[in-house]
């Protein structure tokens, strides 16, 4: 079973989601920090900064450009709830200039953060939210996740090899191109074995499935905009319409044709 709902929410750039699945979705990204609780079940997933082992109350996180799967417990669905904020609301809330901030820990058991990361969730869903209660309560839980639980900047971080980038800018720049693994073999002076091992090995996943998962998220962006199907699957390098309902609804757990803005069941 799966339902996943969008919530409109009063302030730009913060997007809220409530979903309900015992569905596996595969490794993928988002461009978004996000944050949210386990409401019910559990789930043991992979992520960039280590497994993610939540059950009920916990609360995760996730920071744009990380690599993440999402695996429940078989035969128990969770529900989790999930605020996504771009790079700049969240730069604009917490005053953090915008590629400085980084969650650290995948998952805080704690309940003092739960109460925090729930206060800000109900703010946000409120029949009539109000925006600057909204605004402190979400800074709130901000501060929490980003101050007290050992996140830090990224200053640090280590990057990827010269050829894992060569492959990350093709698929960045040229996604609506019929790329293959001989592309990027032939761009980065190495064999097909070689690149393939280097970007699985840097990155916990193949070149193929990063580039699906990118098309997807350009795709995802078309769609809240209003574009029809057939133009989004032509603009975002999926060869028909059908290879865009399959990609889009592994990835994302629903359809393209009945994702929206505000619901998507």
């Amino acid at each position: 079973m799966h339902k996943a709902i969008r919530h409109q929410t009063v302030i730009e750039g913060i997007d809220a989601i409530s979903i309900r699945s015992d569905r596996t979705f595969p490794r993928h990204t988002h461009d978004e920090f996000g944050f949210g609780y386990i409401a019910d079940g559990g789930q043991d997933s992979w992520s960039g900064r280590g497994l993610v082992e939540a059950q009920s109350g916990d609360v995760i996180s996730v920071n744009p450009a990380e690599l993440h799967d999402g695996i429940g417990r078989k035969g128990c669905p969770r529900y989790w709830r999930m605020l996504y904020l771009s790079p700049a609301a969240l730069s604009k809330l917490t005053d953090i200039p915008i590629g400085a901030a980084e969650f650290s820990l995948p998952v805080i058991q704690s309940r003092a953060t739960s109460r925090l990361v729930i206060n800000a969730l109900a703010a946000m869903h409120a029949e009539r939210a109000d925006r600057d209660h909204v605004e402190q309560q979400m800074i709130l839980a901000l501060d929490v996740l980003l101050h007290r639980n050992g996140a830090q900047t990224r200053a640090a971080r280590s990057s990827c090899s010269r050829q894992v980038q060569l492959v990350l800018d093709m698929i960045r720049q040229h996604y609506d191109a019929s790329l293959s693994l001989n592309d990027f073999a032939m761009a980065t002076d190495t064999s097909r074995y070689q690149i393939l091992r280097m970007f699985s090995r840097e990155l916990g996943t193949t070149p193929h499935a990063y580039l699906t998962q990118h098309r997807v998220k350009r795709a995802k962006r078309m769609i809240l905009k209003g574009s029809s199907l057939a133009d989004v699957a032509s603009a975002c390098g999926f060869s028909d319409q059908s290879h865009l309902t399959r990609s889009f609804a592994r990835q994302m757990g629903v359809t393209p044709g009945r994702f929206s803005f505000r619901q998507c069941a």
